[in-house]
């Protein structure tokens, strides 16, 4: 009993210590100078001057400055980008910014200082200063007085939008959530072809891919043909490589029929699959192996190996085979189960990628 507590004891101890140590870095992403997108973890400094990374595959920890990399961003979070800025001495200088909104008016920020920045099409980077021109005293009390020369420039940059002027008069300050709507405003205002984008709020980064599959199964005393629609779910909060499957196959013979007088209650013809598809390698041809039930028959069952073929950015071929019903294999279920040793099933499919 006393070991029993010993070992619980270590592996609470254990865990809290990896979890807290952890704790500062995050699922994140990085866009490196070939437009390349990697996952793994990693956090950035309170300067916003480098970022630290480490791919999933990886074991050490790489410090990235933001002329190695073109973007740096938190699953889920706040998304920064590689740019010089021009500091108070003239000197040029590197900075992960934060990318507030993307629009016909880019805003930045540098958080921790309270510095924003402004980008349109075909001008500079322009920072958006909010500096204490000089201090008046006024019935014996000080009152600083600041220059809002960026009223000025952002009536420049939205001069397009006049109907605005009113909005911009109301900034006493730089408040990160009226430029931020503002910024929204000035794009709905002047742009119909797309909507900007808000990076403020969190943002998943999701992909759903659609396949449509057939195959044959052999779940009973011969092959029956089959045919279905997957939904291959990707976000890569832990594994860049791991995907949720799931769907629903038919087939116009019953996939499970027990050979007694009570045949209609145990005769189906639809199967709603779902496991946990492992994808390795990133090239055209990746390898896969799925676990869970991808037969939909029974529970943390089955076990399925294939691979994908990208015929293009949008476009895949899938093949795999499974091996059904391992559990009830060794516990003596399995010909209760499909009225065979061993079923399984072969399938092909057509993958795409939805926008």
């Amino acid at each position: 009993m006393k070991l029993r507590l010993i070992f619980i004891s270590s592996l609470i101890f254990l865990s809290a210590k990896v979890l807290f140590s952890q704790s500062d870095f995050k699922p994140s992403l990085i866009i490196n100078n070939r437009l390349d997108t990697v996952y793994g973890v990693g956090n950035i400094s309170k300067n916003q001057e480098y970022c630290v990374f480490r791919k999933f595959d990886a074991k050490e920890y790489t410090k990235y400055f933001p002329s190695d990399i073109e973007a740096f961003r938190i699953i889920d979070g706040n998304y920064y980008v590689s740019k010089q800025v021009k500091e108070a001495n003239g000197e040029m200088k590197w900075y992960f910014l934060e990318f507030l909104v993307n629009g016909k008016i880019d805003l930045f920020s540098i958080k921790n200082s309270g510095r924003f920045f402004i980008k349109k099409e075909g001008e500079d980077l322009l920072e958006l200063n909010d500096n204490i021109e000089n201090v008046k005293e006024i019935n014996s009390k000080h009152y600083a007085i600041k220059d809002k020369k960026y009223l000025g420039y952002m009536k420049i940059y939205m001069s397009d939008a006049p109907e605005l002027y009113p909005e911009i008069d109301k900034l006493d300050n730089l408040s990160q959530r009226e430029l931020v709507n503002l910024s929204i405003e000035y794009h709905n205002a002047v742009c119909s072809e797309y909507k900007c984008i808000n990076y403020t709020k969190n943002i998943p980064v999701v992909t759903y891919k659609i396949e449509v599959m057939s195959g044959a199964t052999y779940h009973n005393h011969y092959y029956a043909p089959q045919f279905g629609i997957l939904v291959h779910i990707w976000r890569p909060l832990r594994n860049e490589k791991l995907y949720l499957k799931t769907g629903i196959i038919y087939s116009d013979r019953p996939y499970w029929r027990k050979d007694d007088s009570k045949v209609d209650e145990y005769k189906y013809n639809i199967k709603f699959p779902i496991s946990f598809q492992y994808v390795f390698g990133k090239g055209t041809f990746k390898p896969t192996l799925a676990f869970g039930f991808p037969t939909g028959i029974f529970l943390i069952s089955s076990f399925q190996g294939g691979f994908i073929y990208s015929l293009s950015k949008d476009f895949e071929i899938s093949f795999s085979s499974s091996l059904d019903g391992l559990l009830a294999l060794p516990m003596g279920f399995h010909k209760e189960i499909y009225n065979n040793q061993l079923g399984h099933s072969i399938n092909v499919g057509l993958i795409y990628q939805l926008k």
